[in-house]
């Protein structure tokens, strides 16, 4: 398991929590995503990858239109909540994003799933 989510300390399992809280808060995020390339979490200064996946809508292009409108405020809600730099991306389950991060073997851990 990512240690960002199971530290020993506590404090991976607050910031997940924090991560959680602001998904739960907007109803456009559908799952959010730890990623990078290291195995284990960030220091406590470091930077965090995060992919959002929304909710869907009518088509992938839609979906784009949400992501392109809100991405920096939600970069900048994230950091805030944080404490951290974060690295936002879009995965798209739909599309060559959620094919790319699978394949890279980037993806690392679920944060948060909505209901339903």
């Amino acid at each position: 398991m990512n240690r960002l989510t199971s530290s020993s300390n506590g404090r991976g399992r607050a910031l997940s929590a924090v991560i959680a809280e602001w998904a739960a808060g907007d109803p456009r995020v559908r799952r959010v995503w730890l990623f990078g390339s290291r195995e284990d979490a960030p220091a406590p200064d470091g930077s965090i990858d995060i992919a959002l996946e929304l909710q869907p809508v009518a088509d992938s292009e839609e979906t784009m239109t949400v992501w392109m409108a809100n991405c920096d405020k939600w970069r900048v809600e994230l950091q805030t909540r944080t404490g951290r730099t974060v690295e936002l991306e879009w995965l798209d389950p739909d599309g060559p994003t959620r094919t790319t991060q699978a394949e890279s073997g980037e993806v690392r851990s679920l944060l948060y799933q909505r209901a339903g």
